[in-house]
């Protein structure tokens, strides 16, 4: 679902423009040091690459963030879902259930009302819909909250652009939620793009198509890097959707 690489700095369009903030003054959180924070973005883009459908058989190719970056043990994860409606905030919490399902040291939690700070923003972590650069270019934006001499991932913010089409039941003219989330909540657990053909039926496949919802369960090499991340003891091969 996405365009180019999946570490990305500068402007990514309208969403990138309007979700940034410089990283300076926050209060630590844990004890983490500011000067260690910083915010790794990823970018997602409509249609995918090459000619014809995904591919049916599932690869088992993975990618880590920074190496591998994670969530380390600790308490629930709080979360808010801003402008949008009950139906797309339902499907985006059944996205977060299902990865969730797979990060062993965290369990995720939307309290829309969290008093919970992300670092990198002094913000809660987030979850929104915001005015983009419409069809025909990003989808949605995702930023991780990295602490990069510990390697631990921190908080997150998540937007979708409220200018594209969106479905929360796999219309064949609109974008899924759940499955363009689900591809976002893998790069919030650590999971970076993979970019090949052979890809396409992953998660976290870098591009997404209208009326697709195959993102939705995570695929044999998504949960090969999960395992990788969270020892989930989880290695079976996942399921193509349409």
């Amino acid at each position: 679902m996405l365009k180019g690489s999946g570490l990305r700095t500068g402007v990514l369009g309208t969403l990138l423009l309007l979700l940034s903030i410089l990283v300076v003054g926050r209060a630590p959180s844990d004890g983490i040091s500011n000067s260690n924070l910083v915010e790794v973005t990823f970018a997602e883009s409509e249609s995918h690459v090459g000619p014809g459908p995904h591919p049916e058989d599932e690869s088992d190719h993975y990618k880590l963030v920074q190496g591998g970056i994670r969530w380390f043990s600790g308490s629930t994860v709080e979360y808010q879902i801003n402008n949008t409606t009950a139906a797309q905030a339902a499907a985006v919490n059944s996205a977060i259930a299902t990865i969730d399902g797979f990060i062993t040291t965290r369990a995720f939690a939307h309290v829309q009302g969290t008093t919970q700070i992300n670092p990198c923003t002094g913000q809660p972590n987030s979850i929104s819909w915001l005015a983009g650069d419409g069809p025909g270019g990003v989808l949605a934006f995702t930023a991780v909250c990295v602490d990069t001499k510990a390697k631990e991932i921190l908080g997150f913010r998540i937007a979708f652009d409220s200018l594209d089409t969106w479905s929360t039941s796999g219309e064949a003219d609109k974008f899924d939620v759940e499955n363009v989330a689900g591809h976002e909540i893998g790069h919030v657990a650590g999971l970076e793009h993979v970019n090949s053909p052979k890809d396409g039926c992953l998660t976290m496949y870098k591009f997404s198509d209208l009326g697709e919802t195959q993102k939705r369960t995570p695929g044999f090499g998504d949960k090969l890097g999960l395992d990788k991340l969270y020892t989930t003891g989880d290695v079976t091969p996942g399921q193509c959707g349409s």
